[in-house]
């Protein structure tokens, strides 16, 4: 013990041995804030993050399917009358109480009076037509069920019919 007291002695005597050791570590502090601790992290950057799964995109929409029938406007009642009364009569032999989903369609108009307009006159015209040669071919009037709307991509009305 002698030779360690002996380099601790000063003029004044012992110093204490714990300032000399508080004040090494305060000299010490500094020189050590400066240094990174190695860890995990040290060589992957992402060690210690939750995962983050790959969430694929949802699969792309199945394409829609095709209509029963599709009449456009214009297309003279002589021409699609008897095509829509012998669809008509095929959908019923195969099933009785089959649903006829008649949709007009109007392209978009500038304002909502027009557009009104535009539906009124593709279901007066064309869609109330289309209805009454199903009814002929032998279907009841509450097995047909009718729509208007409007359709962006549209460029003329037209009546779509669908079964179910």
């Amino acid at each position: 013990m002698a030779p360690f007291v002996r380099h601790f002695r000063s003029q004044r005597g012992f110093v204490p041995h714990s300032a000399l050791l508080m004040g090494g570590l305060l000299l010490a502090a500094p020189l050590l804030s400066g240094c990174k601790l190695l860890d995990q992290r040290t060589f992957n950057p992402n060690a210690g993050k939750p995962p983050h799964p790959y969430i694929p995109p949802a699969p792309p929409a199945p394409p829609p399917h095709a209509a029963f029938l599709s009449i456009p406007d214009g297309t003279p009642e002589s021409e699609y009358g008897p095509i829509v009364e012998r669809a008509a009569k095929t959908a019923l032999s195969r099933k009785a109480n089959v649903l006829f989903i008649v949709q007009a369609f109007a392209p978009p108009q500038p304002n909502p009076d027009a557009q009104a307009q535009a539906l009124t006159d593709v279901t007066d015209h064309l869609a109330a037509g289309v209805a009454a040669h199903i009814e002929k071919a032998g279907a009841q009037s509450i097995q047909i069920e009718m729509h208007a709307m409007t359709d962006p991509s549209a460029t003329k009305p037209f009546v779509r019919v669908d079964v179910r």
